[in-house]
């Protein structure tokens, strides 16, 4: 996922879990994990609220067009990079994660949670715990990091899921969706289904430069996005206009 410079790293911990190898490391600047080989989410051990990542820095902007964030839902919590952002940003929120992989909670837990975040952290499936929430008091921002290169997950173009989210998501709220695509039919496929769901916003999809990794921002009503970030979008869809490429891969 990334081409970070990584030094004389130190092994911090190596397990197995079902089939996968998990090893978390360490050099001067980083922490980091990796399953089988590849990293997943790194911290900055001088800096742990900072982003590392890309993708994360468009993931965040929704943090900045949202004008009251009271609630949030983490949803995908990895090496806990977007949490660990926001509990820095807004230390009074309520903030929920997900995460489906009680490995993956524990080593958050023990090694990339320095500043001890005392947040909710649910052990379910995504697409279970959103289907089961829909009643429930929404959130001003939600933030999806799940879907990775491997496999493309059974319901990434399920409508429903979509449509969960919106239903958990406040009236002017924001979503901030990352996925990781190898072609643009598969852009075009999603974009079909998140311009039903939400036929009233211009959704704006962001692309770091040699990564795959696309981020869609999508408001729940009809705010606009801020000019500024709308010149850095990669692409912008909508019901009324479609697709149409802001500027090259």
């Amino acid at each position: 996922m990334s081409d970070i410079p990584i030094n004389t790293p130190a092994t911090l911990l190596e397990i197995e879990e079902n089939g996968r190898k998990i090893q978390v490391m360490e050099n001067d600047t980083l922490r980091w994990f990796n399953i089988d080989g590849v990293m997943q989410s790194a911290m900055s051990i001088s800096e742990p609220s900072s982003l590392v990542f890309p993708h994360m820095l468009f993931m965040v902007i929704v943090t900045y067009e949202c004008t009251t964030a009271n609630r949030i839902l983490d949803i995908g919590l990895g090496g806990g990079g977007l949490l660990r952002f926001l509990s820095d940003k807004y230390p009074q929120a309520d903030i929920e994660t997900v995460e489906k992989s009680q490995h993956i909670i524990d080593l958050y837990r023990q090694f990339f949670n320095p500043e001890e975040i005392n947040s909710k952290v649910h052990c379910k499936d995504a697409y279970d715990y959103v289907a089961q929430h829909t009643h429930a008091t929404p959130f001003d921002l939600i933030l999806v990091d799940i879907f990775d290169s491997e496999t493309l997950l059974p319901f990434i173009f399920e409508p429903q899921f979509y449509s969960n989210l919106k239903h958990l998501t406040t009236k002017n709220g924001w979503i901030a969706l990352n996925t990781v695509f190898t072609d643009r039919a598969q852009i075009s496929m999603l974009s079909d289904v998140l311009t039903e769901i939400f036929p009233e916003t211009i959704i704006y999809g962001f692309k770091a430069a040699q990564f795959a990794n696309i981020v869609w921002v999508i408001a729940t009503d009809k705010q606009v996005l801020n000019p500024i970030w709308q010149q850095q979008a990669f692409f912008s869809t909508s019901k009324i206009d479609g697709l149409t490429y802001l500027l090259d891969d």
